[in-house]
């Protein structure tokens, strides 16, 4: 039998609300859409407590990728990128298209595989996700 006490079971997925986070996985079809990657992924406090500040967004590229959204940054491994005119034009940009989007206050950002698995190694989320149907025979 399950307990209905047990605090495991009841601990949340994620701490943004309905509809929000429906607005978000929409929005973050078109991001992933556009850039490709491995796509946006929620990390951070709202994965962990109610009492978040900001939605962390992150669209993660393949390393080569970002390389070559983002000409100006040296190395994927460094945090020099976000000083990268492109990459802070983009950030900005779409944290602000996001949060108009939502209405959630986010802090969107992109990163290469090798940055994220560094400063990430905890919780993701994905978002945008598509399914495709299987065809019946």
């Amino acid at each position: 039998m399950v307990d209905p006490d047990n605090a495991a079971l009841k601990k949340k997925v994620s701490h943004i609300g309905v509809p929000a986070v429906f607005k978000l996985e929409l929005a973050c079809k078109h991001l992933n859409d556009a850039y490709g990657g491995f796509g946006c992924y929620v990390v951070g406090s709202a994965l962990e407590r109610p009492d978040w500040r900001d939605v962390d967004v992150v669209l993660i590229l393949e390393d080569k990728a970002f390389l070559r959204e983002f000409p100006g940054v040296a190395d994927v491994k460094t945090g020099n990128f976000e000083f990268d005119t492109k990459w802070l034009l983009h950030t900005v940009a779409i944290s602000a298209w996001l949060k108009e989007q939502t209405g959630l206050p986010i802090d969107f950002k992109i990163q290469s595989q090798t940055f994220a698995n560094e400063r990430h190694p905890g919780t993701r989320h994905p978002h945008g996700l598509r399914f495709s149907k299987r065809r019946r025979r």
